[in-house]
This record gives structure tokens, sequence and C-alpha cells, in this order.
């Protein structure tokens, strides 16, 4: 029977009696995939050929499948829970803590509703021209940004192809503010406890970040060498010095008279009197100014207004340094610098300096006068 229509179904099928090669005969019938006629016929006519020809008959393709629905690209505020729990699990408490202050109270009040496919440069400098601070504290907003998109994209999550952004601003550099020796002088002179004299020289001889200072521990001295390994961070959280930089400075003579005036209480050289545990932030930096005041020295202020007692103390070792003809290099070391361009900011030229290279050049030696060449005897 050709190609018929079922009329207890309504579909089309065929049926069709038919001989094998060696007298058998089997009758084959079916439904083809397409209910037309036409397709009974077709289906037939395929159907003969894979019975009397099976060598052949080519394998079928699997039935197509629809593809699977991709993953919906979350917004930026929907990915931060997940990059703020899965990125760097062992980073610093206090770099996690960083970024998500600058995730809640910059990034996602601006960024938060875009999906991550969607942010372009025109959201970024539209977010940049905002703001009214200074070029580093926008950069470092921009560059949890930037890391937060590299995590989601084709080195991380995979959510998002690579986004070519420019998540970077130019910076004028900012002015290096020391506090002169003859003031730092003053300031140990007005330091009425021991703690703070040793303090104020770790930072102004020894290069010392104020965390590094509070995590100086007894032990870390030896034959006249401090090794600075941990820094406590403003929630006196204790980790690695910055950019894991772990370095060994030599004592200068009044650093070591210092710290052989300060009482031991327990690990910390710099720590509390009542039990000698770690000192907190906010206590030494309340100190500190009351030292400034006594000694009559103002305290040193960014160019934002961001007052520096301490770090200005360590800008004092690092111009110290490159003054005295410190290779930079060593200086880079000595201070833990991860960058040699920060390092480089400390080499400047003075007026001294400069009325010295005019003398070489031009000076008895070799004095113009007129059009003529003046020699000395």
């Amino acid at each position: 029977m050709p190609a018929y229509n079922d009329n207890r179904t309504g579909a089309w099928r065929y049926r069709k009696w038919i001989t094998l090669p060696n007298g058998e005969r089997i009758r084959i019938t079916g439904t083809p995939s397409i209910d037309t006629k036409t397709a009974a016929e077709n289906a037939e006519r395929l159907h003969i050929n894979r019975v009397l020809n099976p060598e052949t008959v080519q394998p079928q393709s699997p039935e197509p499948t629809a593809p699977e629905p991709k993953e919906k690209v979350p917004t930026i505020r929907e990915f931060a829970v997940r990059f703020m729990a899965e990125y760097k699990p062992r980073q610093k408490p206090g770099e996690r803590d960083t970024k998500k202050r600058i995730l809640d109270n910059q990034l996602l009040p601006f960024f938060g509703e875009l999906r991550l496919d969607e942010i372009t440069q025109s959201h970024v400098n539209a977010y940049v021209a905002t703001l009214k601070v200074a070029a580093k504290t926008i950069n470092n907003r921009l560059a949890v940004l930037s890391t937060l998109l590299k995590y989601a994209g084709p080195r991380g999550c995979k959510l998002i192809p690579e986004l070519l952004l420019s998540l970077h601003i130019d910076e004028v550099e900012s002015e290096i503010i020391a506090v002169p020796l003859a003031d730092v002088a003053k300031l140990i002179r007005a330091a009425k406890d021991d703690r703070y004299s040793a303090a104020l020289l770790l930072a102004s001889e020894a290069g010392l970040r104020i965390g590094e200072i509070r995590g100086v521990q007894w032990t870390d001295i030896k034959d006249g060498r401090l090794t600075i390994r941990r820094s406590i961070d403003t929630k006196n959280n204790v980790g690695p010095p910055k950019h894991n930089k772990i370095r060994t400075v030599k004592l200068s003579p009044a650093l070591q008279d210092a710290l052989a005036a300060v009482p031991r209480r327990g690990l910390w050289i710099i720590g509390r009197l009542e039990d000698g545990d770690r000192m907190d932030y906010w206590s030494m930096l309340e100190a500190v100014h009351a030292v400034y005041k006594d000694a009559g020295v103002t305290v040193p202020k960014s160019e934002t207004g961001r007052t520096m007692p301490w770090h200005s103390l360590r800008h004092t070792f690092g111009t110290e340094c490159a003054a005295r003809g410190v290779p930079v290099p060593t200086i880079k070391e000595l201070m833990g610098h991860a960058d040699i361009k920060t390092t480089m900011r400390y080499v400047t030229v003075t007026e001294i300096q400069r009325d010295e290279a005019i003398d070489r050049a031009f000076g008895a030696e070799r004095q113009p006068v007129g059009n003529k060449i003046r020699k000395s005897a």
C-alpha cells in the first residue's frame, strides 16, 4: 500500500511489503516526522533503502536540541556579593574592608543597577566627573571596579567578555611633605613617653609606616638590625607589611638608644603600658598630635588637607637618604616600595644643589666676561 492517511488518527503513514535478497518477505511501516503525503512517501523510500542496502546507510544525526540558555548576566550590585565572597579569600582583612567600603559607598550607588556587560567608557567618565577628590582617591576606586570586572571576565567567572575600558586617570605628582630634621629633634625632645620617642625614630630613621611601627616585636631586633615582618591596620588586624615587602634595616645609634629605654611589657615594642598588648591606632594618632603641639611643630597636611603626622616622618627618612646620595634602588628596598617610581619622588633637586651645579660649570675657573672667557691666574 502506498502512502495513506490513517482514518483513525488522521495522520499520514506508509506500509509496504518488500522482498529481501534472500527471498524473505517483510513488511515495513512508519509515520513521517512531517505530517504530509510527500513526507510519508519519502520516509517509505528511505526505509526501503535502509533494509535493502544497510551498508550504505549513514548514521542518523541526532534530533536537534535547543541550545542551553545562557546564564543571565547579573548586575554589578548582584555580582558584587559573589565578588566579595570569592575573590582572593586569603587577602588581608584591611584590603577586603577597603574594597567593601568603596563598593558600598562609592561604586554601587552609581553603577549598581547596570549589568556587567552594559558598562561603557561613557559611564566611567560620567562617574569620574562627579568626583571632587584627589586623583589618587579616584584611581583607588576605579581599581576596585577594574578588579571586579576582570574577575567577572574571561580569566575569572567567564560571565562577560573582556571589557576594554580605561579605568585610570593621570595623577599630578603629589608633593613630598617631610618633617625637617630640626623639627624631628623638637618632637623627640617634646615626647614625654619613651615609647613615642622610639616610634618617632622608627619612622624618621628607619622609614617605617605607622602600621609597621605598631607591628614591631622585640624578637624582630637582632644584631643591631630590625626586620619589618608585619603591619597592624586600623582595625587591629595583623598582617604582612604593605606589598608583602618584608625588609631589614640597620638601627641608627639614636634609634638603638631610644629602643633600649622602652620598658618591656610584652611582645610589642610600642605596646600598652597596662598589659603590653598592641597599641591602638587612634590612641597613637591622638598622642602624636599632642607631641606636635607640645613641640610647637605644625602637623604636615596633604594636598587634600589630611593631616600626616606619622607618614611625613617616613618621608623624612626617604628625603634624607636621597639627599645624602643613597642609591635609589637601596632606598626602594629600605622603604618597602613596590615600584621604583614611588621612590623617585624623593630624589629632588634642592636650591643648594642648583647653585653648586652653576658654580661647577661656570664658577671662578671659567667665568664669562663680555664675549671672552676669563681664566683664573
